[in-house]
């Protein structure tokens, strides 16, 4: 391999897990990429080596970055769980490097009844919301009810990305707010911007 991209830093500690069970190391030779800050610090403690990764955290800044502009002939090899976007593969296929997934860990999205849960998170005042990719959105927004999504919609809903936030604002979110990040301190800053000092 030529490169290795985590999408996640689930992707980063299953393939770690893997390699450890086996007595493997991460191989030195392999330029290092992440999708995300977190996902890259994550990414370079196992594998004792530089992550690049992009400042706005996310595939279309991933692609931007020197490290994939000149990638005819390369191996590269993305970590990811199941499904997801294809949006890197495709695009490094179209830059004629050869391109391999490795889908290290199942999703499952959790069911549950909006019938239920909305008239206790009312009573408890929620009125912010974290969602950090496109199928959670998506599988959310599946879960409730017509009569549930009006009061969905309310909330001040923070997305990590402006593709999320464009996505939301289609479906109905009336306050959606831009972190530019999935990391747990600019969500924190974000939500809480008066015990942050933000």
């Amino acid at each position: 391999m030529d490169i290795i991209i985590a999408v996640s830093q689930h992707a980063v500690t299953a393939s770690n897990h893997f390699l450890s069970q086996l007595s493997r190391t991460w191989p030195s030779h392999p330029i290092y990429l992440a999708v995300g800050q977190k996902t890259a610090h994550v990414l370079s403690k196992v594998s004792q080596q530089k992550v690049h990764y992009p400042e706005i955290s996310d595939s279309e800044h991933l692609l931007k970055l020197d490290e994939l502009q000149n990638v005819t002939n390369k191996k590269i090899l993305i970590l990811r769980g199941n499904g997801g976007r294809e949006l890197i593969f495709d695009t490094l296929a179209t830059r004629e490097a050869s391109v391999e997934y490795r889908e290290v860990y199942k999703r499952e999205n959790l069911a549950f009844r909006s019938d239920l849960l909305v008239p206790i998170w009312q009573d408890e005042n929620i009125n912010q919301l974290v969602i950090t990719s496109s199928g959670q959105l998506d599988y959310f927004i599946s879960q409730f009810t017509k009569e549930h999504l009006d009061w969905l919609f309310t909330l001040h809903l923070y997305v990590p990305s402006e593709r999320i936030a464009q996505q939301a604002r289609e479906v109905g979110f009336k306050v959606v707010t831009n972190t530019f990040s999935a990391s747990n301190q600019v969500l924190l800053a974000a939500l809480r911007p008066d015990e942050t000092g933000q």
